[in-house]
């Protein structure tokens, strides 16, 4: 037996695609909430639907819709309270783990 609906729910379609993007997104990168000069590390929390996104590991909260306010970034955490959870500081990616993406330029 499947759970998979006959007919395509175009609203859980578009909230997974954002989901799937937001991961991207922050996989292995650490975070930043709007221009803060405070680096978070990256944890998934539960969202709606039985989806997850990339929130700080150390529970901070912020204002606003959820996306468009965090930033990954390539830099080492500086969140005192990140810093000081065991669970924050296993995802935390390190400034030596963290680099820029390579561009795909042709040879």
């Amino acid at each position: 037996m499947t759970t998979e609906p006959l007919i395509p729910d175009p609203l859980y379609a578009g909230l997974s695609s954002l989901a799937a993007q937001e991961t991207t997104r922050f996989t292995d990168r650490n975070l930043r909430v709007r221009r803060s000069p405070v680096v978070h590390a990256v944890r998934m929390t539960p969202w709606v639907a039985g989806l997850a996104m990339p929130a700080p590991a150390c529970g901070q909260g912020w204002s606003g819709a959820g996306a468009g306010e965090l930033h990954p970034v390539a830099e080492p955490v500086n969140c005192g309270h990140c810093l000081a959870s065991a669970e924050a500081r296993a995802a935390a990616i390190t400034s030596s783990a963290a680099s820029q993406p390579q561009l795909p330029f042709p040879s």
